[in-house]
């Protein structure tokens, strides 16, 4: 396989994979088929358990076991850096395992975490930004993910217990989250995001993470509720970008 291949790990959800798949396409500066950078998606959804239902103790087996042997297949077919299409599957009880399984290996894998990626993009992109709202899964939320943003001289501001009740139905529920509807129907899902961003706005943030792969998925634009948006998948693929052909990064425009 071509040096400087791309792994995404995906199937968390899947729809989440092939967004970032297509973010590494849109971030590259690239004129013809040729030009564009190799990539391997593994989306395997029935081989990874939930992350955010391992969080809660609602299943034993860590997914990171499966995680860990994606990585290692993509490491025998050649791929150099690799990314997770999953903001919870970065939660410590999993993304350590992860590391420490894979350091157990003889493997050249790089393996990036998204949660540095965006704590890095928003002090380079957004020096003046110093509140920041996360809306994520309940796996994120509970394990408070993002408040290694404050390592970054940030103030994490999370939604309170009511509103992630409402963005776990946003992302879960069985008639209209975004991880069950196939007709493009986001509707309600939108509703409920929309009603937690308000909720951090008048909070004071500067600008929105949505740390949660699902959320950019259904609403596209920069900006919601007024404030920036920002979109961790986005970050990550143009980190993946950087990792193996930084010349091939488009310039960052909101």
């Amino acid at each position: 396989m071509k040096k400087g291949t791309i792994g995404i790990v995906g199937g968390m959800g899947p729809g989440a994979g092939i967004d970032l798949s297509a973010k590494i396409i849109s971030q590259t500066l690239a004129g013809s088929d040729q030009e564009h950078l190799s990539q391997l998606l593994f989306s395997l959804p029935s081989e990874i358990n939930d992350r955010t239902a391992f969080i809660m103790g609602r299943v034993n087996e860590n997914p990171a076991h499966a995680i860990v042997r994606i990585l290692l297949q993509m490491d025998r077919l050649g791929v150099q850096v690799a990314g997770l299409a999953c903001n919870s599957a970065h939660a410590s009880p999993i993304f350590d395992v992860i590391l420490q399984e894979l350091s157990s290996h003889d493997t050249n894998i790089r393996l990036l975490n998204m949660i540095e990626e965006v704590s890095r993009f928003i002090r380079h992109y957004y020096p003046g930004a110093a509140r920041i709202g996360i809306l994520g899964t309940t796996g994120t939320h509970m394990t408070k993910l993002y408040d290694s943003l404050e390592d970054y001289g940030l103030e994490v501001i999370n939604v309170t217990e009511k509103e992630q009740a409402k963005l776990h139905s946003a992302i879960y529920h069985s008639a209209y989250g975004i991880k069950s509807v196939t007709n493009g129907n986001y509707d309600k899902a939108l509703e409920l995001l929309y009603g937690a961003c308000r909720s951090l706005k008048d909070r004071g943030v500067d600008l929105l993470v949505f740390g949660c792969t699902e959320f950019p998925m259904v609403h596209k634009e920069a900006r919601a509720e007024g404030l920036p948006v920002i979109d961790s998948s986005m970050v990550v693929a143009r980190a993946l970008i950087n990792a193996v052909a930084p010349e091939k990064l488009k310039p960052w425009e909101e």
